[in-house]
């Protein structure tokens, strides 16, 4: 759902309203990224804008701006950064590992390569993925989310019904978790009532499953809320979220097989990690499992 691009800092500071145009189409509720490629992207892009401009009003407008510039926006994706001019290094990554989309002034045949001036509401590289449409199997599921399950430093996972006694939610589980790096803390919230399932039936379930299941270095706890305080579905991170209009998991038999997934605004997303930030904390545990790849 999110596109990564790779964006020249000579190629956007001609202007600040050049500079504002191009950084405003971003952000993750907008379904694309600026990679921050490499970590002093933003001292690159300060430093072309004070050559170009020469301490002038309008470099001075840019910087700030670039200040100001939100981790929803500029987002770190772990790429390594060689030596040399910014334009090499990024072709030579974008060979390596491609890039979605570089957004540069000369794009020297590369087909994925957008020259700035090329640039409107009208280019394919802007075609809004805002709202898609999949299949609910786990593979594509975790497919849709994989940006923001590999850039996240917390995930919440949120469905009032999520139990892993049940097949249909491991399997989407499992998927999520092959995009998840080390460090990642894991929040799951589901709802209880008074309907015979016990919390000793729910942990020891939760338990068995996740020990086996989550990767080194990855933490999860699951979290209890009364059900009736909780409808919606959703991934949540700490960048942005998604909301899921079935659920997070699998069809069934005679299950709808489709889902509809939105990325989520920003208030909306912050009204819903507010939300669910607390609650009876059911356990937590701690992956052992090696990824074998």
């Amino acid at each position: 759902m999110i596109k990564e691009f790779a964006v020249e800092p000579e190629a956007i500071v001609s202007s600040y309203r050049d500079f504002s145009y191009v950084v405003e189409k971003f952000g993750v509720c907008e379904g694309r990224v600026i990679s921050r490629f490499p970590k002093t992207w933003k001292r690159l892009v300060y430093e072309a804008a004070q050559e170009r401009h020469q301490g002038k009003v309008e470099g001075k407008r840019i910087e700030e701006r670039l200040r100001r510039l939100p981790d929803e926006v500029l987002v770190a994706m772990s790429r390594p950064a060689g030596d040399g001019e910014w334009i090499e290094v990024a072709i030579a990554e974008h060979q390596r590992q491609p890039f979605d989309y570089l957004l540069i002034n000369d794009p020297q045949g590369i087909a994925e390569a957008v020259p700035v001036e090329n640039l409107d509401g009208e280019h394919p590289c802007l075609q809004i993925t805002r709202e898609i449409s999949i299949p609910r199997e786990p593979e594509a599921m975790a497919g849709a989310c994989s940006f923001l399950l590999k850039t996240a430093k917390v995930i919440k996972l949120i469905d009032p019904h999520l139990d892993f006694s049940v097949r249909r939610f491991r399997e989407p589980f499992k998927a999520f978790m092959k995009h998840v790096r080390a460090g990642t803390q894991i929040e799951i919230y589901r709802g209880i009532r008074d309907d015979g399932i016990t919390r000793v039936f729910l942990r020891q379930n939760a338990e068995q499953f996740l020990l086996a299941s989550l990767p080194a270095g990855v933490r999860a706890r699951i979290v209890l809320l009364p059900a009736d305080t909780m409808h919606n579905r959703f991934l949540l991170t700490d960048l942005g979220g998604i909301k899921f209009g079935v659920g997070l998991d699998a069809a069934g038999d005679n299950a709808a097989p489709d889902d509809e997934l939105s990325l989520m605004v920003p208030d909306v997303w912050q009204a819903r990690w507010g939300q669910y930030s607390g609650g009876e904390l059911l356990g937590e545990w701690q992956g052992q499992v090696v990824d074998a790849n």
